[in-house]
């Protein structure tokens, strides 16, 4: 390897088109846009392989608009295991600054140019739950981009980080777009859900109720009855209705038991459902309908000996 070279004549080494640097031994890091925050990343990967006693030298140079950050391994005997800290050092500090930083610009933009009919609060929306999603997976991401970025790394001395996003990183781009188009979906679903629902409250609440009271026995199985205050049976012909069957807190004909009650408009009711039955997503849509109107029975003989009951 030559001597070290100064700063200034670093620079005259930059080609003013290509923006590449002549040291082979040397890793380049170009960026126009986000230069303090590589900066500040390879700062902090520098400082820990300091503090390991791999001590890396940084210099940086600028040939506008680009600005480069030249990392050299000063010369020793333990040069071969400096070369591949530095190596895994940039991968780390480029992953970090795309997974932490770039990818959430991607996606705001993505949102503003793709759903530009949406209100300004639905997108702010959306821009958050897909914040809330990327987090899961945040490590993954990074992961399988420092793999990549350090594969690169093997065969190039120059990295520029515009261009390695935008054309090395094509499939993780639009696998971005398709975890946002994923949230919208989910977004509007959940949002009309929300708006089926106050309509039926609305519903309710302008309706005079036609019976008082109203219990309703869902079994094990799934079988369901409902029953007024002196426990008799409500509208016989109810009872050759399918019978629920239960599979993971979910039952088939789960919007039946809703339109029922929407018929009947009670006063109250009171459901005597085990735990499985009392939080799976039809009765929390009953629930949230009626709202106060509802109640759970906390045990009553009739309800144990329906739980105990097996077909």
């Amino acid at each position: 390897m030559g001597e070290k070279q100064s700063p200034t004549e670093a620079k005259t080494q930059l080609n003013a088109t290509e923006g590449v640097y002549s040291l082979a031994s040397e890793i380049v890091i170009g960026s126009i846009a986000y230069v303090d925050e590589i900066r500040e990343r390879l700062n902090a990967e520098l400082n820990f392989l300091t503090g390991e006693g791999l001590a890396l030298e940084l210099e940086e140079a600028v040939n506008p608009p680009w600005s480069f950050f030249i990392l050299h391994v000063p010369r020793g005997k333990r040069q071969g295991e400096k070369g591949v800290a530095c190596r895994f050092a940039v991968a780390k500090a480029v992953s970090d600054l795309l997974v932490n930083h770039v990818e959430s610009n991607f996606v705001k933009e993505f949102i503003s140019r793709s759903y530009n009919y949406w209100s300004a609060g639905d997108r702010e929306d959306l821009i958050e739950r897909n914040a809330e999603n990327m987090n899961k997976l945040r490590i993954v991401r990074r992961n399988r981009i420092l793999q990549s970025l350090y594969d690169y790394l093997a065969d190039s001395q120059v990295l520029m980080i515009e261009g390695f996003a935008r054309f090395r990183l094509k499939d993780y781009w639009k696998q971005l777009q398709r975890m946002v188009k994923r949230t919208s979906q989910e977004f509007m679903a959940a949002k009309d859900y929300l708006e089926f629902v106050r309509l039926l409250r609305c519903f309710i609440d302008m309706q005079e109720p036609k019976i008082g009271e109203v219990h309703i026995f869902i079994n094990a199985e799934g079988t369901f009855f409902l029953c007024d205050e002196a426990g008799e049976v409500i509208r016989s012909e109810h009872l050759r209705t399918p019978s629920f069957t239960v599979s993971d807190g979910e039952f088939n004909y789960k919007d039946y038991l809703l339109s029922m009650l929407i018929t009947l408009v009670p006063q109250s009711i009171t459901f005597h459902v085990s735990d499985l039955i009392w939080d799976c997503d039809p009765l929390q849509t009953i629930q949230q309908v009626f709202g106060e109107r509802i109640t759970r029975c906390p045990g009553c003989a009739r309800c144990k000996q329906l739980h105990a009951h097996k077909k």
